[in-house]
């Protein structure tokens, strides 16, 4: 059985599975392993043009798979190497692939989203919750750790620095209704709506150029570093690529072209 599974439909959207229900689809090497060949797959795929990302079963994600710890590694007192190694093969270039994805990543987030499942959740374009999820921070107040898998560098961005403190140091879960109301999440539904309504928002991403929305996110999340002049010498630059796209010139031409003109 495949620890990511996947479907796409006949309109370009590639529904993605974390297939380990049983353990609330946790991370281990090998999901990892077969997430990234599975991302690189769909990127290149032309009859992609959306991404949903999802968890099978109960929950989304429980963050890291600590079974998948060595005994030996932790008897030897290398545990921190073993998870830098971790870290830099596995979490973080499966979530890189994720932020850089070509194309529109909607995430659908049923049930916790717990550790690193958080920043998993939270690394989409669009972020659409399921009345039945949450958000739980652990690290710090659990294990003793930071958060990862880019939560330090969403939180704050989406929520404010008071509030990403506040979930990472103590830990509490965040209902939807929380995610909702802290701009966590695009939108909550009931359970039973999450995925027709994720894929309702991934059709309608994918009617807009892929490049436009990279450059979009790649706007948007520069924003913090810019200043305003700056951001308008960006958008110009953008603009001057994106208007020569086919799509633009024909939506212009259609403009031009309507009878009460």
């Amino acid at each position: 059985m495949p620890l990511v599974d996947y479907s796409l439909d006949a309109d370009g959207i590639a529904t993605v599975y974390l297939n380990r229900s049983d353990v609330l689809n946790v991370l281990n090497p090998e999901l990892m392993t077969e997430m990234k060949l599975l991302l690189s797959d769909l990127a290149e795929n032309p009859e992609v043009r959306a991404l949903v990302i999802t968890g099978k079963g109960k929950g989304f994600c429980a963050g890291a798979d600590l079974t998948a710890v060595d005994p030996e590694t932790l008897e030897r007192g290398r545990l921190g190497k073993w998870v830098s190694d971790s870290m830099l093969h596995h979490f973080n270039p499966m979530m890189i692939q994720i932020y850089e994805f070509p194309k529109p990543v909607i995430s659908a987030i049923n049930g916790i989203a717990a550790g690193g499942g958080a920043g998993l959740a939270l690394c989409a374009d669009l972020v659409i919750a399921a009345r039945s999820a949450a958000i739980k921070v652990v690290q710090v107040p659990q294990l003793g750790i930071v958060a990862d898998l880019g939560a330090n560098w969403l939180l704050p961005r989406l929520s404010g620095r008071g509030r990403a403190l506040g979930a990472c140091l103590l830990g509490d879960t965040l209902d939807a209704q929380t995610l909702e109301q802290w701009g966590l999440v695009w939108e909550c539904v009931d359970d039973d709506e999450l995925l027709h309504k994720a894929r309702e928002r991934a059709v309608k991403l994918a009617s807009v150029p892929a490049n436009t929305i990279t450059q979009t996110r790649r706007l948007i999340d520069s924003a913090a570093q810019s200043t305003f002049n700056d951001m308008l010498e960006q958008e110009r630059l953008v603009q001057e690529e994106l208007c020569d796209q086919d799509h633009f010139g024909q939506q212009v031409q259609r403009f031009l072209n309507r009878p009460e003109r």
